[in-house]
């Protein structure tokens, strides 16, 4: 199966850019040629997904895309200009002028990447005036960058990224050159995109199980088994389930009372099937008081994304907000909720560190992941144990057992005392030590 990438381009850089697509004969590339940069909108909007990975011409287009959320990171990339690009196109303006140009102008490459080859080809002798980036809406700025320069007789020519720029420039009849990516950049990056979309094929063909238990509010088993209102509920969440399992192409099995999972793929689970699951735990909640848990396991097999579901159950704690927890294969886990931001976290430590510092000490690697996922969500460099508490929803006790056991071990060190305004002794302050 070929992959298939789109191509957004002017016309001009579409010609180069299909002249190195010639070398790749198990890619299919879909070219879009626009002339007004709005144009992009309408091109995403119609073919985002009939593609595999999409190549963008330069860093204008790149970043109007991404900044107005019409592709996201993962699904895009662009050549970066190098030094031999700038050099490549000055050489041709002193060809064309017939002379030395030794002071330019120049924009969106890094000054890194310009002092980097000229200090490398003994070119200190050349003076350049560079203004990064700034944004695709920030075109004009560039455009009067190079003027004032230009007519201030600092710079002698004008090499530049940008179409709209070139073009201005050129009305001002100010000696402007076009810079685009080099061969050997636009390769580099046909070869990711293609690496990235067998990557994401593999992930998305991962096996995934969605576990759902509910908690029936009864006090026997007795009244369990033979309550006609506690089956009529459980038919209940079953239609929902049902309606869940067709969206995602999943199958649906009852392990037993108030246990479903779904068998689906990784890429049937999207960003709609979470807000729907997320639903469900409301609805449950809303129409029957019943608590309703829902853990996802990812894995290469069907018998290791079963356990990361059932891992997932076991570091379930109560949310006062409907909460799904995600187990992936290498058992990292993620909290996702409505309101605020995916919380992630490792229940395994890696690294001689880790297992240097917390072998001896009675808390798991979980625990102090999960802190520190909530430290950085929360921005909080500094933290007692009644924040700890809060974060792992358990009692400021057992808060403060935590932090002594990783103070311990040297993962936290006391920075100060906060006073609580009641009686007593002040709560410590901690802060994490450098892992």
């Amino acid at each position: 199966m070929k992959t298939r990438i789109g191509v957004i381009s002017p016309a001009d850089s579409m010609q180069r850019i299909e002249y190195v697509a010639q070398e790749f004969e198990n890619i299919e590339f879909v070219p879009h040629v626009y002339e007004e940069l709005s144009e992009i909108t309408n091109i995403l909007t119609n073919h985002r997904y009939e593609v595999d990975q999409w190549f963008f011409s330069g860093v204008l287009n790149y970043t109007y895309a991404t900044e107005n959320h019409l592709i996201t990171e993962e699904e895009a990339s662009f050549p970066p200009l190098h030094g031999s690009s700038f050099f490549g196109i000055l050489l041709e303006a002193q060809l064309a002028k017939q002379t030395v140009f030794q002071q330019v102008g120049i924009d969106t490459i890094s000054d890194e990447e310009i002092e980097k080859i000229l200090s490398y080809y003994n070119l200190e002798k050349l003076t350049y005036y560079n203004h990064p980036f700034e944004g695709y809406d920030k075109i004009q700025n560039l455009v009067a960058f190079h003027k004032n320069l230009y007519e201030q007789g600092k710079t002698e020519v004008v090499i530049t990224s940008i179409k709209d720029v070139f073009y201005q420039l050129k009305k001002m009849k100010i000696p402007v050159f076009r810079v685009t990516p080099s061969y050997l950049s636009i390769r580099m990056v046909i070869q990711f995109l293609e690496e990235r979309a067998h990557s994401k094929r593999y992930r998305n063909s991962q096996t995934a199980i969605i576990g759902c238990r509910v908690q029936f509010n009864l006090d026997k088993l007795d009244d369990l088994y033979y309550s006609f209102k506690t089956k009529y509920q459980e038919l209940d969440l079953k239609r929902s389930l049902l309606q869940v399992t067709e969206k995602i192409n999943g199958s649906l099995m009852q392990l037993g009372d108030g246990l479903f999972f779904i068998f689906t793929t990784r890429g049937e689970v999207s960003e709609d099937a979470y807000e729907d699951l997320l639903d469900l735990i409301e609805e449950i909640k809303l129409q029957n008081n019943i608590e309703a848990s829902i853990s996802i396991g990812f894995g290469e097999t069907v018998s290791q994304a079963e356990q990361n579901v059932r891992l997932g159950f076991r570091n379930m704690t109560k949310q006062e907000q409907a909460t799904i927890l995600l187990v992936d294969e290498d058992q990292s886990i993620t909290l996702k909720n409505k309101q605020t931001e995916d919380l992630s976290y490792q229940t395994v430590e890696t690294g001689a560190d880790w297992r240097k510092k917390i072998k001896d000490a009675s808390i798991s690697p979980g625990v102090v992941s999960k802190i520190i996922a909530y430290a950085k969500q929360y921005h909080r460099d500094q933290f007692t144990s009644q924040d700890v508490s809060r974060w792992l929803q358990s009692t400021e006790r057992n808060g403060r057992r935590i932090l002594t056991e990783m103070e311990k071990t040297n993962v936290v060190e006391q920075c100060g005392e906060a006073q609580s305004g009641e009686r007593g002794r002040p709560r410590k302050v901690y802060r994490f030590t450098q892992l």
